[in-house]
Parts: C-alpha cells; structure tokens; sequence
C-alpha cells in the first residue's frame, strides 16, 4: 500500500504517522460504537462506511509499514503549496481534535464530581430538574440510574419521565436493585399503566420483580406482557389473572399455541376459574391438548371441554 494511501486511511481514523497496529484496532472500535447504524440511525451512513472502508484497509498493515511513514513525511517538498496546505490542514485537524479531547476529558471529570455528589447521597428531589433526570438515564452506568431514580420523586408522572425511562429499561439489562427502585417509585395509576404498555415488548429481559411491580391489576397491561415475557414469568401473570376478568381472544389463541406445560397450566387454570365461557371458542385447540404429553395439561383441557 502507498504512503499516501496509508495516511489518507489513518486520517480518517483520527490518526496520523506514528499511530501504532493497536492505535488502529482501538480508534476504529471507538468510531464504531459512535458512528454504527444501529446507534445513530442513517444520519452517520456516509462517515461508517467511511471508517470502514480505512480500517479495512488497515486491519492487516505491519508495524514496519507503519514506522516508515514519519520518514515519509520528512521527505515530502514542502515548497510545492498545495502539498504544503495539505500537510497544515492535516496537522491543524490533529490540533484541534486534540483541544476536543481535553474538552471533553474536561467534562467527564466534571461528570466524575457529580456522580461523587450522587453517591453522598446527600441530593433531595429538589436538587433534580427533568432534563438532570433525563439526561442520566441515558447513563450506560447503571449505578448512575439507580441513584437518579431512588430522586426522581413527583417527577415520576410527566410524560418526559415516562419516554426516558422506557427508553432506559429498552437498552439496559436490569437487576433486581434497579426493578426494587422502579416498583417503589410513587408512579399514579395512568403513568403506571402507560409504562407498563410501552415497555411490555421488552418485557422478556425484566426480572420478575419489575414485572410484577409494573403490572398492576389492569388485564390490558397483562396481556400485553404475557405476549413477550418467559414462560415462568407468563405463569405468574397468569396466576394472578384478576377475577371476574375475560382475556382477549387472540391473546388466548396464541398462547394456547405453545406447548410449554408452564403456560399451559395456569392459562387452562384461569380460563376453568375466570372466563370459561371462552372455551368454546377454542375447542378444537383443547381437543389436541387432551392428548398433550403433560398429565396436568391433559387434566386441565378435559375440565373444559
């Protein structure tokens, strides 16, 4: 590969002659995560394939390629102006890319004290506004998000509150501490409600806890996780079916569906105790399920047909 080749690459990377094989691996990985589709929508299209395209061109240069390239740079005539400007544009770029990263550093040490003032725990939720509340729970830092919940307060029923969370609950994986902060929080009946309706797709991920503190008694909500959660998390929805309370048809279909015994049983179970005037929509589905390879299916689908 060209010198030339080599250093239009590296440049597009962020780096310059002097950058190592590990420099290159690192700053395409960083580039990556910023930069991917999946992360930014098509917005940055042009600038990935950019950076992959240089690093796979790169990907397989050797160290010795790479110390031959300030030699390089020495030996270009500097009295010809456009390779002149060329060469000042380029290292005025690196200047500049260098004064952003100390602004940046800047910022995340100012970040580190906040989170320090966190962890003193001495914030109340007057010291909290939505765009302080919101802009945490972008946090990857899930201490981060613990700590901002545990002070969200009153903020909790605003309409903002309710987009970041759920959009918090979509891309982290919660534990159990964080689904106990979640289900203490004083969320009213409608925020509750409104959660629980958009999170539910993403409700497979949830530990028990969180599901159970989102659900409440409203059947809608209910529905919409037995559709998306695991089957032992499906069975305790099921057991705790409100009484007096029918189940949407299609809902039914579907989960009858599977022929997982943990669904099963406790769908048949609450269709016998809550609505079993629905069977007969679905007798034919309870005919096969008489013959089920699980003795309490098997039990359970005669009792309603």
């Amino acid at each position: 590969m060209e010198n030339t080749e080599i250093l239009s690459n590296l440049k597009k990377l962020g780096l310059k002659a002097g950058a190592t094989v590990e420099d290159i691996h690192s700053a395409f990985r960083k580039l990556a995560r910023e930069l991917h589709p999946d992360v930014t929508g098509s917005k940055s299209d042009y600038k990935f394939k950019q950076i992959t395209s240089a690093y796979t061109a790169l990907k397989n240069i050797t160290a010795e390629e790479l110390a031959g390239l300030e030699d390089f740079m020495k030996e270009i005539p500097l009295d010809k102006p456009k390779l002149k400007r060329d060469i000042y544009d380029y290292y005025s770029a690196e200047k500049k890319r260098r004064a952003d990263d100390k602004i940046i550093d800047d910022i995340l040490n100012k970040y580190e004290e906040e989170l320090k003032s966190f962890n003193s725990s001495q914030i109340s939720e007057g010291d909290l506004d939505m765009e302080a509340v919101t802009l945490r729970l972008k946090s990857k830092n899930p201490k981060v998000a613990a700590i901002v919940l545990k002070h969200s307060g009153a903020l909790v029923n605003r309409v903002e509150f309710r987009l970041a969370l759920v959009d918090f609950l979509k891309r982290s994986e919660i534990d159990d501490e964080i689904a106990e902060i979640i289900g203490s929080l004083p969320f009213d009946d409608t925020a509750r409600k409104l959660i629980a309706l958009d999170a539910s797709n993403y409700a497979e991920k949830f530990p028990t806890g969180l599901i159970i503190a989102l659900l409440g008694s409203d059947s809608d909500v209910m529905e919409n996780f037995l559709l998306h959660v695991k089957p032992d998390d499906a069975a305790v929805i099921l057991r705790r079916w409100p009484s007096g309370k029918s189940m949407n048809t299609s809902v039914i279909r579907k989960l009858l569906e599977n022929n997982d015994p943990r669904i099963l049983v406790p769908l048949l179970g609450a269709m016998k105790t809550h609505f079993p005037s629905q069977a007969s929509e679905h007798i034919k589905r309870l005919w096969e399920l008489e013959r089920h390879s699980s003795a309490a299916v098997r039990a359970w689908a005669k009792k309603l047909t």
